[in-house]
């Protein structure tokens, strides 16, 4: 019963931890698309990977979110 109590208590942390990411790499990339000189070909898809991220963050999705918000920063260049 411990350590399924222990389990559950470090699964329910670690999903916490990466909700409060999703938003500090959604502010990175705002920061970083003004001055951004992609083609626009490549700013669609950051923009577009931009919005899948914040989708999934707002879904609980957080593990997702994360992957597409980290495709769009290397789009980026940060």
């Amino acid at each position: 019963m411990k350590q399924l109590l222990t389990g559950s208590l470090i699964v329910f942390f670690a999903a916490a931890a990466s909700a409060h990411g999703c938003p500090g790499e959604m502010r990175a990339i705002d920061a970083k698309m003004p001055t951004a000189n992609l083609p626009a070909a490549e700013m669609s898809k950051v923009k577009a990977l931009r919005e899948e991220g914040e989708k999934l963050h707002k879904e609980g999705k957080h593990t997702d979110s994360m992957k597409a918000l980290v495709e769009a920063k290397k789009l980026l260049g940060v």
